[in-house]
């Protein structure tokens, strides 16, 4: 048990080794999953009671945490039996609130991360930058599928949090999604928008191969001057022709991907989404396990973060 406890997400194989090691027997394949299953479901609750626990959990947080921002949903499907399913859940802690609002950029960085559970669903993440630099986890939501809907639900409460900052220059940094255009114009139309260029890449990279169209990719995002940027401009449409400057206007306004176009009131020229998704790798097993282990999991996460550095 305590080896589960330690990685629930640990392999057949792996497990059946460690029998052999410790007491010197096999199990056959679908004997060692079911007791996997019953030992991970004792440690840490199965998935179908966690979701039905998650309205406790929204309350206690509003009843022991002032200034958090918790929400929970669910949708009628008209089934007889089971009339309510999940739909979202939206959490930010008192104190990310007031830290991101005090010492934070203006640039928001959102992405999202597939969870491993019995139902799956979709870890959204908001990730700002501190004045060092450094990432500052701010909220997380749970849905179940990357969609518009569900990024309008989620820009909605961002926006609720910072309206009243008097802030105007704030900026989302995400991956270049039809969803998350979309749902910014629905709810958020002010934002300013950033593309991470790293997802950028491979999409050019797709369309224009070759090592030289690559490094010109990167050396025209990567411009901090408008004249270094005519060059590589003039460079890439003798190389990629036509071709090249239309996949280029299809990304809108060069403030989306390029640093000499940037607005310097944000004070962060960074082009790439990394620093979310470093975030949410650090959350590791955490994502196979069920829906309220993993929020108390990410809930320490950005405790001892934030902690550490006060």
């Amino acid at each position: 048990m305590d080896d589960l406890r330690a990685n629930a997400d640990i392999k057949g194989n792996d497990l059946n080794a460690m029998l052999f090691q410790k007491f010197g027997l096999y199990m056959k394949k679908s004997s060692l999953y079911n007791m996997k299953n019953y030992v991970i479901n004792e440690l840490f609750g199965g998935h179908d009671k966690s979701y039905g626990l998650l309205p406790a959990y929204v309350k206690m947080i509003h009843e022991t945490n002032t200034g958090s921002l918790a929400f929970c949903s669910y949708v009628d499907i008209g089934h007889p039996q089971r009339a309510m399913q999940f739909g979202t859940v939206f959490i930010s802690f008192g104190g990310q609130v007031k830290g991101f609002l005090g010492g934070c950029r203006s640039l928001i960085g959102v992405d999202g991360a597939h969870l491993k559970g019995n139902y799956g669903g979709i870890l959204l993440s908001v990730i700002a930058m501190d004045g060092n630099n450094e990432i500052f986890p701010l909220a997380y939501a749970i849905v179940d599928v990357e969609n518009e809907e569900n990024w309008a639900f989620f820009f909605w409460h961002l926006y609720n949090m910072v309206k009243d900052d008097g802030r105007n220059n704030w900026t989302i940094k995400s991956d270049r999604q039809k969803g998350v255009d979309l749902a910014l114009k629905k709810v958020w139309p002010a934002a300013k928008r950033r593309y991470c260029c790293r997802h950028l890449s491979r999409n050019f990279k797709k369309a224009f191969p070759g090592p030289l169209m690559y490094i010109l990719f990167w050396r025209a995002c990567n411009a901090t001057n408008p004249y270094t940027f005519k060059n590589t401009k003039e460079r890439l449409r003798k190389e990629g022709k036509t071709a090249c400057m239309k996949w280029f206007a299809c990304l809108g306004s060069q403030s989306k991907w390029t640093k000499h176009k940037f607005d310097p009131s944000v004070c962060s020229d960074i082009n790439t989404s990394n620093f979310v998704e470093s975030f949410n790798s650090t959350l590791g097993v955490d994502r196979c396990r069920p829906v309220l282990t993993l929020l108390e999991g990410i809930r320490r996460v950005c405790m001892v973060r934030i902690a550490t550095r006060q």
